[in-house]
């Protein structure tokens, strides 16, 4: 992990020439997010891989000599890694640079926002290795047909047939990719770290709720918020700022 500009985080998924994860790696990225929710300098993070590639997803050499046993160890893992990522307490951008596999499809499906490199495919590869997973958070960015079209024939797709097929990211040129996600991170690092964390947990909270419920939890953190400084700050600003729009 690094910290290239004040507020922002970049973590980098780096293991061999691939970044295919494997039970320790999985351990690793929960611990880098659990430790970046705590942090009160950063403000957003990015998410990225090394070289030419996001990442292959599961490390094969693992399912090969799985079992029950030690299935569940990394399975357990892998849903730490995931959900920490999920759970954050700041916003989350996948810069995807370039094959997003597997679980690296997991790890993007729940940042916050998506910006991929026209070079990046995604896929699910999983019932052409024998193993099964990854639908539902595919789900979380497509229609369920196309996340059945790919989960059943394993093939990779690439970023603008993902959009098109109305996954919610944006496409750019690839050497745009990095200074692409930076943009959106420092639009959200200029925000207030305390309206963030409380709009993370928000939008969380209320993703799988009803019109009425969702939106009754939402208007609970907006009368926390209300009670904050920054909240005062801000709509200080925004009036002065019309203010002055009136006035020219």
């Amino acid at each position: 992990m690094t910290e290239p500009e004040p507020g922002i985080a970049v973590v980098e998924l780096a293991r061999g020439k691939v970044n295919a994860i494997d039970t320790q790696m999985y351990g690793e990225i929960a611990t880098v997010f659990e430790a970046l929710s705590d942090n009160q300098d950063i403000r957003a993070v990015v998410l990225t891989g090394r070289g030419r590639i996001f990442c292959a997803g599961n490390d094969l050499g693992s399912f090969r000599v799985m079992d029950s046993i030690g299935g569940e160890i990394e399975m357990r893992e892998a849903r730490r890694a995931i959900f920490g990522v999920l759970d954050c307490a700041l916003p989350v951008i996948a810069a995807v640079n370039g094959p997003c596999l597997g679980s690296g499809f997991g790890l993007t499906s729940v940042c916050d926002l998506v910006v991929a490199s026209e070079r990046a495919t995604f896929g699910l590869p999983e019932m052409g290795v024998g193993v099964l997973g990854g639908g539902r958070f595919t789900a979380r960015m497509l229609p369920q047909q196309a996340m059945r079209r790919m989960f059943f024939t394993a093939e990779a797709v690439d970023a603008e047939t993902l959009r098109r097929w109305g996954a919610p990211i944006e496409v750019v040129s690839h050497d745009d990719c990095p200074a692409t996600a930076m943009t959106r991170a420092r639009s959200i690092a200029s925000k207030s770290r305390y309206a963030l964390t409380l709009a993370k947990k928000s939008l969380n909270g209320c993703e799988d709720l009803d019109l009425k419920r969702g939106y009754e939890l939402e208007q609970t953190f907006t009368l926390r918020l209300s009670e904050h400084p920054d909240s005062k700050s801000a709509v200080e600003a925004r009036i002065a700022e019309m203010a002055g729009g009136k006035k020219a």
